[in-house]
């Protein structure tokens, strides 16, 4: 006995009633004031279930010995059928019938209080209790209804009992009852008769009266029941023994627990009406405590019915739980078994003590029953958990069926669903990538150079740069993104330069959907690497999908789904488990499956474990191999090594065969059958099962090394097998680089497929901790050399060790990622392919370095084929580079034409051969060491390289031919200088430069063919001395050029070369049209009087009248007439003069004569009246009235003129008079004229009156 109270002290066992020690504080004062009030007779105890309202009441009255109560406990509980046994309406109707019957509420509290009071202190009580009746009783009874007979019988016999004892045989037995013969004992008999019969009768009253036996009497064969209706209820039917009950039970107060469970509020009513009536009817105060739930009532009834309302604090909700846990757990001593956070989680959805206390008891029982060491007590805990909230479930998991059970049923359902948003999501981003690739452009400035149309807009500038100014449009428009406030715009019909809202115009690209479009694809370039990575996560999630529990397929998208699980039977129909899923507590479930807390394994911990045994799942797989139907890869064994032993060599030819665990202990254990099951993914190709397994990793480095060993040609195969994504591919090569033996790599690269792929792989580089030695020798082993390497991707440490050991290729891509990377360049752009050398060699102690010069012409072949055709070496490299004998001289050829770089002396490039082409593109120092150094070393003549070379540059020369001359000769200089003069190549700028400097002159020039413009050159720079020798020799040879020579050696011409021999009236008159003083043209006109006309002409005054003193040209006689007027006084005169000497030929010719001409004419004495009355005639039509009066005066015509004066005098009739006087009537000066009347030989003309 005292083992088993040590045991039972060690479990902590849990009771589940309530205590009576409880701690009541500020419950005790409340009671206590119930008690000492005495109109406070319904007292409320209010708390939600389990809140400890019964503990507080039996600790309060435990403490109270002195008060007498009575307790009476109606709790009732739902009983919920399955779903399909009833129907809804049925459901309702069976609940409301049964919570809310007041009827068999008030039977039970009756049943309740009559079997709680001793049936002696309510003796007229009708209602019967049924209790154990003492044998003696009975037997004291029995003897009394026998001997009450037997007297009876005795009295009414007693003569014939007197013959019959005469008539007795037996002495003693007459002996015995002799005394029954006589009077007396008749009597005694008699009244022993009177008085039971007394007792009798006295009982049946008093028991009738008190209980009323007698509720039925029969009439004519027929039961009737006094007082009985069918719909009363206990209390109205039987008012008076209830109060009698309540009155007599010596109580002072009598507890309702749970009456709140039947949610019927009439009781309360009734009892209240009853608690009213015994109060007024006992000399005591009885008081009536009711137990129930805040909700029973609103606010206002339930402190209008009750006296005095105590709450109850919940000893135990969610909020404190997990204190309680803690508590049970440590006094149980296996608290430490429990991750924290599982109870802490768990306890958020335990509000009652009674379930956490149940909960506590049986994962105790149901921990030491099981006994398994591989139990984790987290999870039986959460089954216990679930067993005690969720019990009909619990049983119906034990059977394969319940909500639980269909959860893990589901789940292939949901692998299914994951798989497919996997392949989705796959082949998204496939896409993604396929879309990236087509698009051209590399670079957002690219795109935007594209779109963005600045033409449109106008001419646009940055910080005064425009576009023609930058390599590339997407440079320009790089540069106006950094320098958005420095753009500006000008446009061709408005002044003026404005500032640009750059970034408003560059928003509107945002606008355009194609570019948008495009500008993702840009964007996804640089992302294109991490899709890949995306993918191959994905690939990988979907292999491991399969063996992933339900917890792990869970999450925040599909949880609703998930556990919206329902059933439907073979018979169709549908168990949706609404009775499980409306439950307060269905987050529990949520909890306890995410968490794993119930998984796959549920089971383990429902029954009991035996070892050395199939499990179920192992059966299972068994029975797949037996009857070929494969299962999942990923199909969980318990115990492979127990498998093993059940299956045949013949099995491992199988498919059904392939399983992750299986393999797993076959490599670990390195079974024999190993062979066979490596040999069976050899013979099948089973290149999915080889992936699936990888990336689980176990037992990696026994099966990589296995599965090189066994499989030639493996790699070979995974490499062209499209359910490796380009990642996976990546890391199971570097796997068997790890792993596998040298000889099987060397076996493994066939046809080079390891090296040519490992070189193209530009990613590979990208490892987590890497075996540095391991990978360089084995990459090493298969000759690799990278093409590309993704550097940002690229472990560090093993990307130098692949650049020291040069096991890469020799190309632009790298060249640049090694400069920017390991030269730590502060910038490296585009440049870096136009000056790559440059940078190589700026470091020379590194790798890089010599790597180059050990392959120079494939270098120079690279850059010549990526340099864009501009190259920008520092001179230094471009020399070493140009001065190699190692490179092909069309290598070098190529390499000069696309030099940027200046070379300063012709003499550093070693190979003569080189120099032309250094002169043609224009990369050699434009310089007068250069020229001089081309011409004498090599060409000795201006061809056309060195001419197109001098001509090239608008850089000023300055050659010296002094020290030309003490360089390289007197002859030679003269050579150089004679050819100069006679090259028609050389541009007139570079030409002039050669002879200004030279200074150099000939007194007999004899060069024939020399263009003019050249020619002026040589006459400016007086190469072509001014002398009758080269005077002749122009005008014969260059006589478009003599008026130049003439001009520029004027002062020697007129005063030391030309005379009255070699004078030429042609250069004469070409001299007086030039800017050339007056008095150089009057000395050469002195040599001839031949007529000069000045018809068209701008010569000084001086020279005009020279001409028409010496030169005059008759053809200019008009000319020299109407300009008369802008003439000086002596030129009129001289004109004058020539007018009257050639009058006739005026009139004749009808020049028009200026008025101020015709005035000196007509007071000229040398010209006759009637010629001057014709030349007036000719010009009166130019003249206005005042003009012609003043004429007509000078020729005395005062008949004509009173004709002003409206006078009508008598003109002679003659042809001048009539042309003067229709001029006359032309103009309006006279009215008309006629004959006259009287004199026919002359006109009457009729002067206009004039009106003041």
């Amino acid at each position: 006995m005292g083992k088993l109270r040590t045991n039972l002290n060690a479990y902590n066992f849990q009771k589940l009633t309530p205590i009576k020690n409880a701690d009541l504080s500020i419950y005790e004062a409340a009671l206590d004031f119930v008690f000492q009030e005495e109109d406070l007779k319904n007292i409320a105890i209010t708390g939600p279930y389990s809140a400890g309202k019964s503990s507080a009441v039996e600790s309060y009255l435990f403490s109270r010995p002195d008060k007498q109560f009575l307790n009476i406990s109606l709790a009732h509980f739902d009983s919920v059928k399955n779903e399909g046994e009833m129907s809804d309406p049925e459901i309702i109707e069976t609940l409301k019938n049964t919570t809310n019957n007041d009827a068999a509420i008030e039977g039970k509290i009756l049943n309740q209080l009559i079997h709680q009071i001793n049936p002696q202190s309510i003796p007229q009580s009708h209602f019967k209790v049924k209790r154990k009746v003492s044998k003696r009783k009975i037997f004291r009874i029995s003897s009394l209804f026998t001997i009450s007979i037997i007297l009876i019988l005795y009295i009414l016999n007693f003569k014939t009992w007197k013959d019959t004892f005469d008539g007795l045989s037996s002495k003693w037995l007459k002996t015995f009852l002799e005394f029954s013969t006589y009077d007396s004992s008749f009597f005694l008999g008699g009244v022993c008769a009177v008085i039971i019969l007394l007792v009798t009768i006295y009982s049946i009253v008093k028991i009738q009266y008190n209980r009323n036996i007698f509720k039925k009497i029969t009439v004519q064969g027929n039961e009737i029941e006094i007082f009985s209706e069918a719909n009363e209820s206990y209390f109205d039917k039987y008012l008076n023994e209830v109060l009698y009950l309540f009155e007599n039970a010596d109580v002072e107060v009598i507890v309702f627990e749970d009456i709140d469970r039947f949610n019927s509020n009439h009781i309360f009513e009734k009892l209240r009406e009853i608690n009213l009536l015994i109060n007024k009817k006992s000399g005591k105060v009885i008081r009536f405590f009711y137990l129930l739930r805040d909700d029973i009532f609103t606010s206002k009834d339930r402190t209008k019915f009750f006296d005095f309302i105590i709450p109850i604090v919940p000893v135990v909700d969610a909020s404190n739980s997990y204190d309680q846990f803690i508590n049970h757990f440590k006094k149980g001593n296996i608290f430490g078994n429990f991750d924290e956070s599982f109870l802490q989680g768990l306890s958020l959805y335990i509000d009652d003590m009674r379930m956490l206390k149940n909960i506590y008891n049986e994962y105790v029982i149901y921990h030491d029953r099981i006994q398994s060491t591989e139990l984790n007590p987290n999870k039986l805990l959460a089954v216990i958990t679930y067993k005690n909230i969720f019990p009909k479930d619990f049983s119906e998991l034990q059977l394969g069926k319940g909500f639980i059970h269909n959860l893990f049923e589901n789940k292939n359902t949901l692998i299914e669903i994951e798989m497919n948003k996997f392949s989705r999501e796959i082949q998204e981003k496939e896409i993604q990538i396929l879309n990236t690739e087509n698009e051209i452009c590399n670079k957002i400035d690219e795109l935007d150079a594209l779109y963005f149309k600045t033409e449109m807009l106008g001419v646009i500038d940055v910080g005064g740069q425009y576009e023609n100014q930058f390599n590339s449009r997407a440079s320009f428009i790089r540069r106006m993104k950094s320098n958005p406030q420095q753009v500006y715009i000008s446009r061709p019909n408005y002044n003026g330069r404005y500032q640009l809202d750059f970034e408003t115009e560059y928003a509107k690209l945002d606008l355009n959907t194609e570019y948008t479009d495009r500008k993702r694809k840009v964007e996804n370039k640089s992302r294109i690497n991490v899709i890949r990575s995306e993918i191959s996560e994905l690939s990988n999630k979907k292999v491991l999908l399969e063996s992933r529990k339900l917890s792990e397929i869970i999450n925040k998208d599909n949880i609703n789904e998930v556990f919206k699980v329902t059933f439907t039977n073979e018979i169709g129909e549908n168990v949706s488990y609404n009775e499980v899923k409306s439950s307060p507590y269905f987050g529990l479930i949520k909890f306890l499956i995410r968490n794993a807390y119930i998984d796959e394994t549920y089971s383990d911990y429902m029954t009991y474990f035996y070892e050395n045994s199939l499990s179920r799942a192992d059966k299972i797989f068994l029975r797949s191999v037996t009857d070929e139907i494969p299962k999942e890869y990923s199909y969980q064994l318990k115990n492979p090594s127990l498998v093993v032993t059940r299956l045949k060599s013949a099995n491992y030819n199988q498919e059904e065969i392939l399983n992750f665990d299986l393999l797993e202990y076959l490599l670990h254990n390195e079974n024999e059958n190993l062979n066979r099951f490596i040999i069976q993914l050899k013979t099948k190709n089973r290149y999915d099962f080889v992936l699936q397994f990888w990336i689980t990793e176990r037992e990696k480095v026994s099966f990589i090394k296995s599965l090189n060993h066994l499989w030639p040609h493996v790699l070979k195969g995974v490499l062209n097998d499209n359910n490796f994504s380009e990642i996976q591919k990546a890391n199971f090569i570097l796997d068997a680089l790890y792993y596998s033996l040298t000889s099987d790599l060397e076996e493994q690269n066939d046809e080079n497929c390891l090296t040519v792929y490992l070189s193209e792989n530009k990613d590979f580089l990208n490892i987590n901790e890497p075996d540095i030695s391991t990978i360089i020798a084995k990459l090493k082993l298969l000759n690799v050399k990278f093409k590309q390497i993704n550097y940002a991707n690229a472990n560090r440490s093993l990307f130098l060790a692949v650049y020291e050991d040069e096991l890469y290729e020799i190309n632009m891509y790298l060249i640049e990622v090694i400069l920017k990377e390991i030269y730590n360049l502060p910038t490296v752009n585009d440049s870096y392919k136009h000056n790559s050398y440059t940078l190589i060699v700026s470091k020379p102690e590194e790798a890089l370095v010599k790597y180059v010069k050990r392959n120079i012409e494939q270098y120079v072949e690279l850059i010549l084929e990526h340099c864009d055709s501009i190259i920008t070496d520092d001179e230094n490299v471009a020399l070493e580079i140009i001065n190699q004998e190692d490179i092909k001289p069309e290598l070098i050829f190529t390499y000069i034409e696309y030099l940027q770089t200046t070379i300063e002396k012709l003499e550093s490039v070693i190979n003569k051969d080189y120099w032309p082409k250094l002169l043609l593109q224009k990369n050699l120092r434009y310089s007068e060491h250069n020229i001089l150094q081309y011409y004498f070393y090599l060409e000795d003549d201006f061809g056309e390289v060195l001419v197109d070379f001098i001509n090239g540059n608008g850089v000023d020369l300055n050659f010296n031919y002094n020290e030309i001359k003490d360089e390289f000769g007197t002859s030679e200089t003269a050579s150089f200088f004679r050819k100069i003069i006679i090259s028609e190549s050389l541009s007139n700028e570079k030409y002039e430069i050669f002879i200004r400097d030279f200074k150099r002159y000939y007194n007999e020039f004899k060069f024939e063919g020399i263009s003019d413009a050249k020619l002026q050159i040589l006459m400016k720079y007086e190469v072509v001395r001014m002398n009758d020798f080269n005077l002749k020799f122009v005008r014969d040879n260059y006589s478009e050029q003599l008026i130049y020579f003439i001009i520029l050696n004027i002062d020697i011409y007129i005063n030391e070369v030309i005379n009255d021999d070699n004078f030429e009236i042609s250069e004469l008159l070409s001299l007086l049209d030039k800017d050339i003083n007056d008095d150089h043209k009057l000395n050469l006109m002195a040599y001839s009087t031949e007529p000069i006309s000045m018809t068209g002409k701008q010569y000084s005054e001086r020279l005009e009248y020279n001409i028409l003193e010496n030169n005059f040209n008759i053809i200019d006689l008009p000319y020299i007439v109407s300009g008369y007027d802008q003439k000086s006084t002596s030129l009129r005169k001289k004109i004058k003069s020539i007018s009257i000497q050639h009058f006739d030929q005026i009139l004749r010719e009808n020049y028009k004569v200026p008025y101020d001409l015709l005035i000196d004419i007509f007071e000229s004495s040398e010209v006759g009246k009637s010629s001057k009355k014709r030349l007036l005639v000719s010009h009166i039509i130019h003249l206005n009235e005042v003009q012609t009066t003043t004429c007509l005066q000078l020729l005395d015509m005062t008949d004509v003129i009173s004709l002003f004066s409206g006078r009508r005098p008598k003109i002679e009739r003659n042809n001048e008079n009539e042309k003067i006087l229709e001029i006359f009537k032309t103009k309006g000066w006279i009215t008309s004229f006629n004959i006259d009347r009287q004199d026919n030989d002359y006109f009457r003309a009729i002067g206009r009156r004039a009106y003041i």
